[in-house]
């Protein structure tokens, strides 16, 4: 029978424990925040799309208003309808997904809305519900251009 040393014992009982805990480490992946010069800046409200699930018309409530959406460097923005400021607050913007705090979209049934900003455009896109209580969801795209 082998006979070891308490030392060697011990050493040999804690290198898997060492092992596994190196060989299962978890990188995060790095948070990307907007970097993009051409965010910051002010946008004006230029169309809604809207696509629901069983093919409803979506009730837009922004026809004849003029909506600008403000956002600055310091990760804070300013809403405003008709040249009034209705919200302010923050957002967080990581990959595609875009957060405000609190939210301007209010029906918004995921806290996160989605942009895509394509040369002089944004274009939020947001998941609600067709109306209040309603089961049915729409898809809705919201477009502003960059002002000059």
């Amino acid at each position: 029978m082998f006979r070891f040393k308490k030392s060697t014992l011990l050493l040999l009982s804690i290198m898997p424990f060492c092992f596994s805990l190196t060989s299962c480490r978890y990188n995060e992946p790095p948070i990307s925040h907007i970097t993009n010069p051409d965010f910051f800046t002010t946008w004006i409200f230029s169309k809604e799309e809207a696509l629901c699930s069983q093919g409803s018309t979506y009730p837009s409530n922004s026809q004849g208003q003029s909506m600008e959406l403000k956002t600055l460097r310091n990760s804070t923005y300013q809403y405003s309808v008709n040249g009034e400021l209705v919200q302010s607050g923050s957002f967080i913007a990581l990959s595609e997904k875009i957060t405000f705090t609190p939210p301007i979209f209010p029906n918004s049934i995921d806290i996160n809305s989605t942009y895509v900003l394509t040369g002089p455009n944004l274009v939020i896109t947001t998941t609600e519900p067709l109306n209040s209580g309603s089961a049915e969801t729409c898809t809705v795209k919201r477009v502003y251009n960059r002002k000059r």
